[in-house]
């Protein structure tokens, strides 16, 4: 499997554990906090959805400055991310990627949506959608 083949793979697979994140949370959701010192869904999904466009265009143009995209309610929010990962899967696709800069896509923000599509599940389920379980290493991620 080439570099470009494992970051594409691994946008597959952090889309799908997004979908399964979210799915059946509602517009309410998007303004779920626990506290004042932690971030709404919408929030993290804004911050996603940033990380998504640095990202690609990073790979399209060589640098990560772009500007922060406005916070939308949660389901716009929530289908913006889902078509920019899929932006991002056909920019690693149609782009020759160094290994070093795999390596970095990889540890910076690949990895950190990992991590807020992490937070999002456990809000999720704090806020009552239940989330089923799955075996991710026989998920069909296509």
């Amino acid at each position: 499997m080439s570099a470009n083949d494992l970051l594409a793979h691994a946008v597959k697979a952090l889309a799908y554990r997004f979908i399964k994140a979210t799915t059946g949370s509602t517009d309410s959701f998007g303004g779920y906090k626990l506290n004042s010192h932690t971030r709404s869904p919408n929030e993290i999904l804004n911050h996603m959805y940033d990380l998504v466009v640095k990202t690609r265009t990073m790979i399209q143009q060589g640098h990560f400055n772009c500007p922060i995209p406005e916070v939308l309610p949660f389901e716009p929010e929530r289908d913006r991310l889902i078509n920019g990962l899929g932006e991002l899967r056909t920019a690693i696709e149609s782009h020759q990627i160094e290994d070093d800069v795999c390596g970095r896509l990889l540890q910076g923000p690949l990895l950190d949506l990992a991590s807020h599509i992490g937070q999002l599940a456990m809000l999720t389920g704090l806020n009552g959608t239940i989330i089923q379980r799955e075996n991710y290493y026989r998920a069909d991620i296509s």
